[in-house]
This record gives C-alpha cells, structure tokens and sequence, in this order.
C-alpha cells in the first residue's frame, strides 16, 4: 500500500507543483517557472491523497497501471507550463481540462465502480482547485 500512496503523492506533487512559464521581461525574454500552489497548501493537498488512496485498495496489477498512466499525464500536465511560447490562459485551461479528461478515460478502464468514484471525487477537487488557480495566475 506505500507503493500506491507514494504514486498518489508523485500525482499531487506534480499536479500541485504544476508551473507556468511566462516571459520575466520582454528585454531579456527570460522565462520563468511559477507555482501555483505554496509549500503548505502542496503538503497538505500531498497527505490528503495519501489518505485517500488507502480508500482505493487497487491490488498489485492495478497499481501498476494506475501509476503508469497516473505518471504519464502528470508529466503531461507539468509540461504544459513549459511551453515556448506559454500558453495564454484560457489555452492553458483548455489544454489542462482536455488531459484530465483523458486521464480519467483511461482510469476508469482498469478500477472498479467503487474505486473509480474515489478517484474521480478526489480528481475533480483537484482540478478544480488547479483551474481557479490559472484563471487568477
């Protein structure tokens, strides 16, 4: 059960550590990484996943592809923030949305109903929460 806590924490920690370059000053054009949550609240969001992935009990199989894909659109998702040119907002948005969407398509194929709701409550807290932050970034 680590093993599954600590994918869960890799998810909130890319996730909640999701950055966006912007251009620092147009004379230097330098980017520059920003988070978009602060230390505390990324510690927070981190314990409360693990204590939901306790809920999910996924068995040895599972937990292997749900990390996979779980990994996969996390580093998706962190690369967004990296794009050269950035993002404008509502692209950023969008492009984000569309990743999760994708993400919980591919979930919802190997959990169980069950497990699934788990995942996706605790998912769309998550992105809501990721949302706010980039509409006011």
């Amino acid at each position: 059960m680590n093993f599954i806590k600590s994918i869960f924490l890799l998810l909130v920690v890319l996730a909640c550590n999701f950055s966006i370059a912007q251009t620092a000053s147009e004379a230097e054009d330098k980017e520059q990484n920003l988070s978009l949550f602060t230390e505390e609240e990324s510690e927070y969001i981190a314990k409360w996943f693990s204590d939901v992935v306790g809920e999910m009990n996924l068995p040895g199989d599972v937990a292997l592809k749900y990390q996979r894909i779980t990994e996969t659109y996390s580093s998706k998702m962190d690369a967004l923030g990296m794009e050269n040119p950035p993002l404008g907002k509502a692209e950023l948005i969008e492009q984000f949305n569309d990743l999760m969407e994708s993400q919980h398509q591919e979930v919802k194929s190997i959990l169980n109903d069950e497990q699934y709701e788990v995942y996706y409550d605790t998912m769309k807290k998550v992105a809501w929460s990721i949302n706010q932050r980039l509409k006011h970034f």
